[in-house]
């Protein structure tokens, strides 16, 4: 789950914002803060993935709590939603970092919009930050620029489809015993080279483990296994 904090000084907007962002898939809401202390607080103990802020606070700037973020939080991304319009404001915003920038008031397609390509990006950091490998131009550029309107199954390899992926890693990470690429396939409906071909991605990004298993007839075949058994 993406662990959200709202930091709205409006307690009616807080509660709207907190029920948007709770029915999108994937998302809970942690904590709301209304003041400065408050967000600092709960920055501190909280250390959300996801800051939902504005920019208007009798006893602050938002904008100079991002920039407090950057040095203190730098691990909670920033979706900035506000009455703010002026280009000042909107370019310090993006100087400072911050995944979107929404206008007041909030239309709940227009968040969950932004919500969905946030999940996508985050997903794909934490799956590229726990790999070994090193990331690509075309996995970078998909992260810098996938906000715009990239879909998310192109950060993955030509053959690699994320929902398929996304199926054979909850089945896999389910099941106690090793299996081979056609045992999976046959679970799964799909034809033992596919089946291959995903597991071997898994191995590659240190999700499965394989092994050789010599069977009865003395047949080499290899074995894959989650790493997370």
């Amino acid at each position: 789950m993406i662990r959200v904090l709202i930091i709205e000084d409006d307690v009616r907007i807080a509660e709207i914002n907190r029920r948007f962002v709770e029915k999108a898939s994937g998302y809970t809401v942690v904590g709301i803060a209304t003041d400065e202390q408050q967000a600092k607080e709960h920055l501190d103990i909280l250390t959300p993935d996801l800051v939902l802020l504005d920019v208007f606070f009798p006893d602050m700037s938002g904008l100079e709590l991002l920039r407090y973020m950057k040095q203190h939080a730098p691990q909670s991304d920033v979706i900035m939603i506000t009455a703010a319009k002026d280009m000042q404001s909107v370019r310090a915003a993006i100087q400072g970092g911050v995944f979107d920038f929404i206008i007041k008031p909030v239309v709940y397609e227009r968040l969950l919009e932004t919500l969905e390509k946030y999940k996508q990006f985050h997903q794909e950091v934490t799956r590229l930050s726990h790999s070994n490998v090193s990331v690509s131009q075309q996995q970078i550029d998909m992260l810098i620029h996938g906000r715009l309107d990239v879909k998310a199954k192109e950060l993955y390899p030509k053959g690699i489809d994320k929902l398929t992926l996304d199926k054979i890693i909850t089945f896999i990470t389910q099941t106690e015993e090793g299996m081979s690429a056609e045992d999976l396939g046959s679970r799964l409906g799909i034809s033992r080279s596919t089946a291959r071909r995903y597991l071997e991605y898994l191995v590659s990004q240190g999700k499965v483990c394989a092994d050789v298993y010599y069977g009865t007839v003395g047949r080499p075949e290899r074995v894959y296994r989650s790493m997370q058994i």
